[in-house]
């Protein structure tokens, strides 16, 4: 699921890559909340796409307090200028998808991922 803060061609690479992508606009209105955004994201178990720092401390790999919440969802965090999103996820994305799969098999299927300008992070 799509933020509404990314940009609408890092969406279309992701669609003619095979990916379905839910824009967040479609799904609760502009605006809305970044928790209730993650809630929805959750419920539809999608992986969300957001290149909102505040996600950071709603949607983490470590759980505590509040955090739990939000135990099952996945986040992809694009930490960069929205002129480089799609280069930086092109650049991401096999091992997005690979870290997709590993995730699958673990109990904790939640994958965590930061995307910078000269860094790409998996949390696990």
């Amino acid at each position: 699921m799509a933020d509404e803060c990314v940009t609408e061609s890092a969406c279309k690479f992701l669609e003619e890559r095979g990916h379905e992508v839910i824009r967040a606009r479609s799904v609760v209105p502009e605006g809305t909340e970044d928790p209730i955004v993650a809630k929805v994201a959750e419920d539809l178990t999608a992986i969300l796409l957001t290149d909102d720092a505040d996600f950071k401390t709603i949607i983490a790999r470590r759980q505590d307090g509040q955090r739990r919440r939000f135990k099952k969802l996945s986040r992809v965090h694009l930490a960069c200028k929205h002129s480089q999103a799609v280069n930086r996820l092109a650049a991401a994305i096999t091992l997005i998808e690979f870290e997709y799969g590993v995730a699958q098999d673990r109990a904790d299927k939640r994958m965590i991922i930061e995307i910078k300008p000269t860094l790409i992070r998996t949390l696990r």
